[in-house]
């Protein structure tokens, strides 16, 4: 059984592009979630307790998972692994703003195609 996203993860974006990102688990690799959100919105979802990379692709026109946003997608990989814990009294969980920030805190790495 899988379990239940309980963790609190929001996903803010600028506008001019949107975002389809992957929630990966940090060990299995395996897709724990995909999240598509349009430039300009706020996305809040829940995650399961665990550790996670974080992937996106984006671009300006989405044409189905198939392409995502064609020739144009750009890929990106977060440097830090994000941990989503409970420690019994509080659950953590992460605010993620994907635009240039000054003084930001998450860097990231554009990657190919085949590693999203």
């Amino acid at each position: 059984a899988r379990d239940l996203g309980i963790a609190p993860l929001e996903i803010r974006t600028a506008a001019g592009a949107d975002y389809l990102i992957k929630v990966v688990d940090a060990y299995t690799n395996a897709a724990a979630l995909d999240i598509y959100v349009r430039g300009g919105d706020t996305a809040n979802v829940m995650v399961p307790l665990g550790k996670y990379n974080l992937r996106y692709a984006t671009g300006r026109t989405w044409y189905g998972y198939a392409y995502l946003f064609g020739e144009e997608t750009s890929y990106n990989q977060a440097d830090s692994t994000l941990t989503f814990s409970d420690d019994g009294t509080q659950i953590s969980g992460y605010t993620l703003t994907l635009y240039q920030v000054s003084n930001g805190n998450m860097r990231t790495n554009r990657i190919p195609a085949s590693q999203f």
